[in-house]
């Protein structure tokens, strides 16, 4: 890809502005396992889920639980890819770029847990899941500027991708990184977002028990 887009439309250098989407990309990799094995595996075979759900925790907190323990599990494991991109891409980030950008990563797999989450309380087949989840990362993948900035798309979807909340983090980061400006919208609307949606999926589960 850099030899084909050397710099962005803002003369940024492709390298430089893909990384924090190689960072999403690694880190939805690690999260997604984690997040199907704590939503289907423990509620259908290990019957962990359900033991869990007959404990005096509400089930907004154990949603709230198991997606930001995901979340972070997923950061912690991520670390090394990350240092090892950073090598071979011969880059190097200042301490604060390092906040902001694992900030950022811990919104977007709440986000990338919570639609995960979804998905695997939604059916019972395995087959479906994971075929709905490919689906949806790929579409995650190529409409939040995780490799290719918007100005290659069409102007008729550009608007509507930048409505996502993979979107908003995404432009949040580089907003601050590349521009210095802590955009509040970018930020805090996908934060709202990940909360409501846990709280979504609090109900989803608390049907699918009550079945």
């Amino acid at each position: 890809m850099n030899n084909i887009i050397m710099e962005t439309m803002d003369n940024i250098s492709y390298e430089d502005w893909v990384f924090p989407g190689l960072v999403m990309i690694i880190n939805t990799i690690i999260i997604a396992p984690i997040i199907f094995r704590d939503f289907y595996y423990s509620r259908l075979e290990s019957k962990t889920l359900v033991t869990l759900s007959l404990t005096p925790l509400s089930k907004f907190q154990i949603i709230s639980y198991l997606i930001i323990s995901a979340t972070v599990e997923g950061l912690v494991l991520s670390l090394l890819p990350f240092f090892i991109l950073l090598y071979l891409m011969e880059l190097a980030i200042g301490i604060t770029s390092f906040i902001y950008i694992i900030l950022a990563a811990f919104i977007f797999n709440i986000i990338i847990g919570n639609a995960l989450a979804t998905l695997s309380l939604s059916s019972n087949k395995i087959n479906t899941i994971l075929v709905s989840a490919s689906i949806m990362l790929l579409f995650i993948f190529y409409s939040s500027q995780l490799l290719i900035e918007f100005e290659f798309y069409p102007a008729s979807i550009i608007d509507i991708f930048n409505l996502l909340p993979t979107t908003m983090i995404l432009n949040w980061y580089r907003s601050v990184e590349f521009e210095g400006v802590f955009n509040i919208n970018s930020f805090f609307i996908p934060l709202a977002i990940g909360f409501v949606w846990l709280y979504i999926n609090s109900i989803l589960i608390k049907r699918v028990f009550s079945q």
